[in-house]
């Protein structure tokens, strides 16, 4: 018979945080959420991720927002010291915003754009630290203060990023990369826009706040999350 699932109509539906397992974009813990919000941190919040020193002690927060009628949830990043990360198929990256890029962080650097304000420290270890030195090209520098960093001018309207041998504009030596990892372009305003190619790891852009979709995948310090609606 053809029949509609029951689906309630006064209460919010109750979406699916994965706390996937390392090495897994399917597999992990499964929390319901049912509060209007759901924190995680190291030391703070109803999920604690106390063996990871790259979490500050309160590090980011889900909200269910009122909307249209119906309600969004929104990731929210609470100035942690290391950032919240969306996996993005396509994100405008503004000054000093910070993009994961196989094993690497890099930071964002475009001297036509004012500089985000800088976050206050705690004993949260700090991963990203390198200072991009300012020159007339938007570059991206990687976040390390070893001395073989790797700094890539943008010097083209359009440019393609992968792997070492694999064909790109822009080549990194990582085997996290796919060959054709993600394209950069410039917009018309001046702003610049990262696009995922295919890739097994994809591109992840720190955020303040997000929309959450399903099927959205976050990352605060070194573990990943999936969201999911039902």
């Amino acid at each position: 018979e053809d029949q509609q699932d029951y689906r309630p109509r006064l209460r919010p539906p109750v979406p699916i945080l994965t706390v996937l397992d390392d090495g897994s974009r399917e597999v992990g813990e499964e929390i319901r959420l049912r509060a209007e919000s759901y924190r995680i941190g190291r030391t703070e919040g109803e999920l604690r991720i106390p063996n990871d020193g790259v979490v500050s002690h309160a590090h980011a927060e889900i909200r269910r927002i009122p909307w249209k009628g119906g309600f969004q949830w929104h990731l929210h990043d609470l100035e942690s010291r290391n950032g919240t990360f969306v996996r993005c198929a396509r994100a405008v990256i503004h000054d000093q915003a910070i993009i994961i890029l196989g094993s690497r962080r890099f930071r964002f650097h475009n001297p036509m754009r004012p500089n985000s304000p800088a976050q206050e420290c705690d004993e949260t270890h700090m991963v990203d630290q390198a200072k991009v030195p300012s020159n007339g090209w938007p570059s991206l520098a990687e976040t390390s203060n070893q001395v073989d960093v790797v700094r890539l001018p943008l010097k083209q309207e359009s440019m393609t990023l992968g792997r070492l041998g694999g064909g790109a504009t822009l080549e990194i030596d990582d085997p996290l990369l796919a060959h054709k990892h993600a394209t950069l372009r410039r917009m018309r305003d001046g702003t610049w826009m990262i696009e995922a190619e295919r890739s097994r790891n994809g591109i992840w852009v720190s955020i303040n706040t997000a929309v959450l979709g399903s099927n959205c995948y976050f990352l605060c310090g070194e573990q990943q999350f999936r969201f999911m609606m039902p």
